[in-house]
């Protein structure tokens, strides 16, 4: 990667920033980016970086990365070994471990990782706490209110929050409805598929520590002899930001002011019992929770009740976009409680007790995440990882695999504000704070993240990002959680709202076709309903697809609930003498 500055660069409104500035071109900074299709990533040239020693092997060698909010990474044993090779390498050695899968049995999966599932939960000592709960009618009323207010602020008729009307199935709902289906975002794979990775997160996965995350090809005309691996797939997986103390010695040099005494939070609450959950939650004694609390004065409506804890769900009471107008502030592992407690939002997210997969079906959209177990709503599903730089930084292929963390005037006028007003920090250290927020903070995960650098744009998305703090308030010390705004079913797509001003949008079209979608055959239709109308039409989604979950899980139930259940998963792969060999060059990926 290079790290020049470039002058003058345009880039993309996100869906929950606001254009700052006079003229047409001024303040409108680069949030969320990522590639429009497939074909493109592989056709382009690679950048001459990436022919190099790949960047987070020199970060691990030489120590260099100084997140204070690391969480331990459970890795394979050829883990180490693959992030020491160029992406030349990595490619040949994810062709050669590529399998053909047969008789793939979707339902019989979604089963097997729902009981994984439980096991997982059970193995972490959450089976009191943490609850596989299903939304009452009337948090689907709500819900459908607030996925409601997203359409129309889509369509770009935004509506102020207001009364929810009582539902009534006798209502009319729009003829044009009967061309959708919940079941577009339900992904059922074919029979024979091609496995592109058996899990591309390298986890140890012993005794539930972690779920493998397996990458599938399912494009009918690919098979070993013409598998091309996009290079866009072979990154380098972590679970961890990384703030690289030499490409920013601004963060680093702020890291280690927050650890001194008096500029960082933690509190000395403890469990009752060992190895239980301590109740740091509504204890109006522990410092990290009043903290928490203190951080619904972000948010300008009266009452807000939006909660950030362990295991209850989040659930928004205004229409306000959550990013700049919410946030929560987390135990961590230098409190008393070590983290493992009920004020700890990241809990579920960074447990990672979701099983997912990653797959390819198209040339046109590229890489999908699609859910294997059945995800609560207002759940932490998963952190937006990547590594932590400068807007001036973000440049050439890192525009596809960058979104916005902080803000300099949103971040400035509003949080910061909050911290001189509450008095939480000494005015040295928030001085500090102040020069490290003139600039926008990027995650980068170009050449590292996790999954959700796969997430696609959906115009009323299933997932919704959160800053969650922990320690103190640098940036260093954020992390970007994607709650989930509906409940969402086993084999559904998890999808992200890219934001109106997403080029790529424009140029292909938005591919999400939902009812709501506002590229959609019937948008006109659609984008002149009153809230109440749409809330109605989501309303009636979110139960039929809840009436056909429980129906196919008492189904699968009795089909499967006599069968052993595999610790991890695994594919049906054919016994063959010898893979087919494969050459060819691989300069035009």
């Amino acid at each position: 990667m290079s790290y020049k500055e470039l002058p003058d660069i345009r880039y993309d409104e996100p869906r929950w920033k606001r254009i700052r500035g006079n003229g047409p071109d001024r303040g409108i900074i680069p949030t969320l980016h990522f590639p429009m299709n497939a074909p493109d990533v592989i056709e382009r040239e690679p950048e001459e970086e990436m022919r190099k020693k790949p960047h987070l092997a020199v970060i691990l060698e030489d120590e260099r990365n100084v997140n204070p909010n690391m969480i331990r990474e459970w890795r394979s044993l050829r883990y180490h070994p693959y992030v020491k090779r160029t992406v030349n390498k990595k490619i040949e050695w994810l062709t050669e471990d590529s399998e053909k899968v047969i008789c793939h049995h979707d339902q019989y999966l979604l089963y097997c990782e729902g009981v994984r599932l439980k096991n997982r939960v059970k193995k972490l000592g959450l089976s009191g706490v943490f609850v596989m709960r299903e939304d009452s009618f009337e948090q689907i009323r709500k819900r459908s209110y607030h996925l409601a207010l997203r359409a129309l602020e889509n369509y770009g008729v935004p509506q102020a929050w207001c009364k929810i009307r009582p539902y009534l199935s006798s209502r009319t709902l729009p003829t044009e409805l009967r061309h959708y289906s919940h079941k577009h975002f339900i992904y059922t794979p074919p029979t024979n598929r091609l496995r592109m990775s058996t899990d591309i997160s390298w986890s140890r996965c012993e005794d539930y520590t972690d779920f493998k995350i397996p990458v599938y090809s399912d494009r009918p005309y690919e098979n070993w002899n013409n598998l091309i691996f996009p290079r866009n797939v072979c990154f380098d997986y972590t679970d961890n930001n990384i703030v690289d103390k030499v490409v920013e010695p601004g963060l680093a040099k702020i890291v280690e002011l927050a650890s001194q005494e008096g500029n960082h939070i933690k509190c000395p609450c403890k469990p009752k019992t060992e190895g239980g959950i301590a109740n740091c939650f509504e204890n109006p004694n522990c410092p990290c929770y009043k903290t928490n609390i203190m951080l619904r004065k972000l948010n300008s409506v009266k009452n807000n009740q939006a909660v950030y804890n362990s295991f209850d769900p989040l659930e928004y009471n205004d229409d306000t976009p959550a990013y700049h107008n919410h946030g929560g502030f987390a135990c961590s592992n230098i409190c008393g409680c070590g983290g493992k407690c009920d004020n700890n939002a990241l809990y579920t997210a960074d447990a990672k007790i979701f099983p997912m997969e990653i797959y390819r079906q198209s040339d046109l959209i590229g890489f999908r995440v699609r859910a294997t177990s059945y995800i609560p709503s207002g759940t932490p599903v998963m952190a937006f990882v990547g590594e932590l730089v400068r807007d001036r930084i973000v440049e050439g292929e890192a525009l596809d695999y960058s979104m916005q963390l902080t803000d300099m005037v949103e971040d400035s006028k509003y949080l910061l504000a909050l911290l001189a007003k509450e008095k939480v920090f000494p005015p040295t250290f928030l001085k500090q704070l102040k020069k490290i927020y003139k600039y926008d903070v990027f995650l980068d995960c170009l050449h590292q993240g996790n999954k959700s650098r796969f997430l696609m744009h959906s115009c009323v998305a299933n997932l919704e990002p959160v800053r969650i703090y922990q320690k103190s308030f640098s940036p260093a010390h954020a992390k970007m959680i994607l709650y989930s705004t509906k409940a969402i079913m086993p084999g559904e797509l998890l999808t992200l709202n890219y934001g109106s001003g997403y080029v790529g949008l424009d140029k292909v079209g938005c591919q999400c076709k939902a009812f709501s979608c506002k590229n959609g055959a019937h948008a006109g239709v659609f984008s002149k309903l009153s809230v109440h109308e749409l809330a109605d039409c989501f309303t009636a989604f979110q139960m039929e697809s809840m009436r056909e979950y429980e129906a196919d899980r008492e189904r699968n139930n009795r089909k499967y609930g006599r069968f052993d259940v595999d610790l991890h998963r695994k594919d049906n792969i054919p016994i063959i003498e010898s893979k087919p060999l494969i050459h060819r060059s691989r300069d035009h990926m």
